[in-house]
């Protein structure tokens, strides 16, 4: 049997509801039946449906001109289309151009008019130039249907765009509205907006959209899901309705489909009922830009890890993670530790630190090094600098339409430099703000941040409130490392370029952190601090220097290390008993300690000489 393929097309998504498809297809069976061709229907039907012929967007014509080249499609088949607009409808030139090309490869038939077109030279040439002319006629007035319907369609929208505020432009509108019966109002739909305003209200209090949407549909008999096509709140809807203008009552009109969608001129102010004021839109955008999350799965109710993508194992420089063993008293608890040694990777270091006094740590670090601004409603100043940006942002979206045209014309060149006289206003401004906020910064106490990370009650609140603070601290470290060495401490180096550490007692936690100009600071993690704490954080900043200055030493016995893990062991006892009498045993140990290390650089010295 012969070989034929077909080609099936229809414009308008409305056309998918009719019988547009169907007889297609049913036609070119028929007519396959009838004259012994073979249509494989998974592989012989090129089809697109809702495609205009009109804009040249037929992929699927593409790729059968493509398997035509290829080889796929075996020279001299039968391609069946209903009428040749189906191929094109564009202009005449181009029409010609591909429907000449296709005849290179196979027959074409055309079912509305049973009319074969062939390239063979089995038809006479005057019958090759009727061919021809009949397919120019076509394709010219196939092309002049759709010029004249679009040019109606651009009349009609221009005409009901200059009556934008007398007749509203679609039925397609917000969920929170409905469309008067003559198309000439808009009604509030009361209840909706409530959820709306609740919705601007917990993402400015720093509510993510994660968990905003969990909780929306958890609580779906009282925030019941926008439309009648889902039960439940989706993402996008949720985004949108964070995003989209149309609540500040503004409409934008756009051109194209998409993905090549655009805008069309300026958004049209006071088209829709407005519902959300300006500036609560605007703190809505600060804190959505303020809210970064790191990759990684995060729990329903609780954001368990403050560390979460900041830190890597000293060791190995693996990833350290949080692991929970539960609340058993004897082997339950919150711990950090290597990824790669829990896996079984080449990390050798398996020790598994304990979270929380880490945790307070890294709190102590923020608090004392002004880390963490104390979150507040975004400030007036704040506000201003939204609203500049977004001016500036506009002007430079119109100044650029105009550069990309025709610009020599003496208004458009005027309205250029208008535009560009307000960009420069709305930088120099934007610089002034971005100064100030700069300046202003109330910051975080321990207590405070304390409070608002581990204490506050509402689960919501306070998984948002960890959030926030985790995506803080990516703003300001660029990484950090958890390293033990007779007790763990990290180092973090900050996006400033500056180091900081933590240090921490394995065993009473009591530590402390670096500030500043080669400064520190120290704190008790359990329990009010004492007068003695100061000499012990000295003590504790000595033991490491003893360390550290053992680092690269090869000693011939373990004295100089048992020494080290006695001298550890003193200064845990005389955190938890503040007992000043230990100091002489310390002292001891330091003692015997410098001896050794002196010794050892002795020797090393008489060996180098």
């Amino acid at each position: 049997m012969k070989k034929a393929y077909s080609y099936i097309r229809y414009s308008s998504p409305q056309q998918a509801n009719g019988d547009s498809f169907r007889r297609q297809l049913a036609t070119t069976q028929d007519f396959c039946n009838k004259n012994n061709y073979e249509l494989d229907h998974e592989l012989s039907i090129y089809q697109e449906l809702g495609v205009s012929g009109f804009k040249g967007d037929q992929e699927n014509l593409r790729r059968f001109v493509d398997d035509c080249e290829a080889g796929k499609v075996k020279k001299g088949s039968l391609l069946i289309v209903e009428n040749l607009d189906r191929l094109s409808r564009q202009k005449i030139n181009v029409a010609m151009r591909q429907f000449l090309h296709l005849l290179e490869y196979v027959d074409i038939y055309t079912l509305q008019d049973n009319k074969k077109y062939s390239h063979t030279d089995d038809n006479s040439g005057d019958n090759q130039l009727l061919d021809i002319m009949t397919s120019l006629i076509i394709m010219s007035r196939a092309y002049e249907e759709s010029a004249t319907k679009q040019k109606r369609l651009k009349e009609s929208w221009k005409n009901k765009r200059a009556n934008i505020h007398t007749k509203k432009l679609t039925s397609l509108i917000p969920h929170w509205l409905e469309l008067s019966e003559d198309k000439t109002t808009f009604y509030i739909k009361k209840d909706r907006v409530e959820i709306i305003k609740y919705i601007y209200q917990e993402c400015i209090s720093g509510i993510g959209v994660s968990q905003l949407l969990r909780y929306l549909n958890n609580n779906l008999d009282i925030y019941p899901a926008p439309t009648t096509k889902s039960s439940l709140w989706a993402r996008t809807s949720l985004s949108r309705i964070l995003t989209d203008r149309s609540v500040l009552g503004e409409y934008q009109q756009h051109i194209g489909s998409h993905p090549n969608r655009s805008p069309l001129g300026d958004p049209v102010l006071d088209y829709y009922p407005q519902i959300i004021d300006e500036d609560t839109y605007l703190k809505a955008q600060i804190a959505r830009k303020n809210r970064i999350v790191g990759r990684g799965k995060i729990g329903k109710e609780n954001f368990s890890n403050l560390y979460r993508g900041l830190l890597k194992c000293g060791f190995c420089d693996g990833k350290v993670e949080y692991v929970d063993k539960g609340n058993n008293p004897s082997r339950g608890g919150k711990y950090l530790t290597c990824s790669n040694s829990k896996r079984g990777g080449k990390c050798s270091h398996s020790k598994h630190y304990k979270y929380l006094p880490l945790e307070l740590m890294l709190l102590h670090l923020t608090t004392e090094n002004g880390f963490m601004p104390k979150p507040e409603a975004p400030a007036e100043l704040k506000l201003r600098l939204a609203k500049l940006q977004g001016l500036n942002q506009n002007a430079n979206n119109k100044l650029n339409i105009l550069l990309d045209g025709n610009f020599t014309a003496l208004p458009v060149q005027n309205k250029i430099s208008e535009l560009s006289t307000d960009i420069d206003k709305y930088s120099s401004e934007i610089k002034k703000i971005e100064d100030k906020i700069l300046t202003f910064r109330p910051d975080y106490n321990y207590d405070d941040l304390y409070k608002d990370v581990i204490l506050e009650n509402d689960k919501l609140k306070l998984f948002s409130n960890r959030i926030n603070f985790n995506s803080y601290l990516f703003k300001k470290i660029d990484y950090a490392y958890l390293i033990y060495n007779f007790c763990p401490f990290i180092i973090f180096k900050m996006k400033d370029g500056g180091l900081h550490t933590i240090i921490l007692d394995d065993k009473y936690n009591f530590g402390g952190c670096s500030l500043p100009n080669n400064k520190d600071t120290h704190k008790r993690l359990n329990g009010k601090a004492a007068l003695i704490d100061e000499k012990i954080w000295e003590t504790q900043n000595f033991f490491l220097d003893l360390v550290s200055s053992s680092e690269n030493i090869q000693f011939e016995d373990n004295k100089y290390e048992n020494i080290l893990k006695r001298l550890n062991k003193l200064i845990s006892k005389l955190i938890s008993t503040q007992d000043i009498e230990i100091f002489d045993l310390i002292l001891i140990q330091i003692k015997k300690a410098h001896n050794i290390l002196s010794s050892c650089q002795k020797i090393l010295e008489s060996s180098e000489g």
